[in-house]
């Protein structure tokens, strides 16, 4: 034992190997407290990143389905909140910016930027005792996202035919698939076997079904059974606010012109075009319609440049709609057409038609009616139905609860410089 003493403390060096050995503690006080205080930082850091990502999206969500400015950072501080994250409070800081002020979306009013800063008091080593200000940012916004179907059948039940073709029947769809969200054994139906008469291009698009398809086909056409469902990419859509875009109530067309004799923008209590003969101009923005379209003469509808939405609704729109809202038909049939573009500006950009989702009625094209329009056609909850001779979509997407084609022409372009983009929530930084 005295020889291995003197190995480490050399005789008469007894007082240097106490100071040395303070040292060396002192040392290791400090590595380990210096460890400690690293990690309460550290700590810190990452639940306030948590916390300000959390408030972000929580501001995102609520752009996503249709709130204000004033509404998203409502959210978001409320959501930092919860978190134990409160302005002004155990001195912390919870900044909402919306547009954000720096970074990649630097102005972007479509996201909401998140900067909590609190103070972190740390104890253990002495030189770096003190309140440390740590700081955690984040971004979330709303983006637009394509779904990559020219054509959706959206119903998710045990629905046979949900997506229909008859003999009689002509698809020609470019660029996307084809989407039916029915779970029942025939969802998808055809009798129409003739590949110069219904084809998908390119060859690698395919039709996606939930559940599985009955009838002919052509042989041309790729079938994908047993797909997962998807969801309706536009159910954040907001639906237009009559009293924001300072709309009038528009009694008759009449009452609803400018100078020319075009139409206006407004919430139209009548019904457009009424089954008559007149040829009718929209200028451009929102046409909300309580009493639907009605085409069934030789009437036609055109639209200026910069484009229109139709957004078909029930009666007493804005109004509540009551158990059981009442909504009337868009029937395009007889000689009549649509002739139309969609607005190219948020938040409906390339949204040509768009039916409440509280209505359940049909969207009809018959006899030799047409609608030919650049933009997305959006029916969530009501069939979309092809009866004449030759009835006919050409168009840039076809959204819809159902699709029967029982004697008309699809003709679906699909591009995503023309399309709707639905806007999904994001965390973006």
């Amino acid at each position: 034992m005295r020889q291995l003493r003197r190995f480490f403390v050399p005789e008469g060096d007894e007082g240097q190997a106490v100071v040395f050995v303070a040292l060396v503690l002192l040392g290791m006080l400090f590595a380990v407290g210096l460890a400690i205080d690293a990690g309460t930082l550290y700590s810190a850091k990452r639940s306030e990143q948590e916390a300000a990502d959390a408030a972000a999206f929580a501001g995102a969500v609520v752009l996503y389905q249709g709130g204000s400015a004033s509404q998203a950072k409502a959210a978001a501080r409320d959501d930092a909140a919860t978190n134990g994250y409160v302005h002004l409070s155990n001195q912390t800081t919870v900044l909402v910016n919306m547009p954000p002020q720096s970074g990649p979306y630097l102005n972007d009013t479509d996201h909401v930027e998140v900067i909590i800063t609190r103070q972190v008091r740390t104890a253990l080593v002495p030189a770096q005792a003190g309140l440390t200000a740590v700081t955690a940012r984040g971004v979330a916004g709303t983006e637009g996202l394509q779904s990559g179907y020219a054509i959706m059948a959206l119903d998710r039940g045990n629905t046979d035919g949900s997506f229909n073709v008859s003999s009689n029947g002509d698809i020609h769809v470019t660029g996307g698939g084809i989407l039916v969200n029915s779970s029942s054994s025939s969802a998808a139906t055809s009798d129409q076997n003739s590949n110069a008469r219904f084809n998908i291009t390119p060859n690698d698009r395919s039709i996606d079904i939930r559940g599985h398809q009955s009838g002919t086909w052509p042989s041309d056409v790729n079938l994908q059974p047993g797909h997962i469902q998807i969801p309706d990419p536009f159910a954040g859509t907001p639906a237009p606010r009559p009293a924001d875009l300072d709309l009038p109530i528009c009694d008759s067309l009449l009452a609803c012109q400018d100078g020319a004799g075009n139409q206006i923008p407004g919430v139209y209590t009548v019904s457009i075009a009424d089954a008559g003969n007149a040829n009718i101009r929209l200028n451009t923005g929102v046409y909300v319609l309580t009493h639907g379209m009605n085409l069934a003469g030789n009437a036609g509808i055109t639209s200026n440049p910069g484009g229109v939405l139709l957004f078909n609704t029930y009666s007493n729109f804005p109004g509540a709609p009551g158990p059981t809202p009442t909504c009337s038909d868009v029937n395009l049939s007889g000689n009549g057409s649509v002739n139309i573009a969609a607005m190219t500006t948020p938040p409906w950009a390339n949204l040509l038609f768009y039916q409440d989702r509280l209505c359940t009625t049909l969207l009809k094209i018959a006899g030799n009616g047409g609608f030919y329009g650049t933009g997305s056609v959006y029916v969530p909850s009501g069939k979309v139905q092809f009866d004449g001779n030759p009835s006919t979509l050409n168009g840039s997407q076809l959204i819809a609860k159902n699709v029967d084609v029982q004697n008309g022409n699809i003709t679906i372009n699909y591009n995503a410089a023309t399309t709707a983009q639905p806007r999904m929530p994001r965390l973006a930084e």
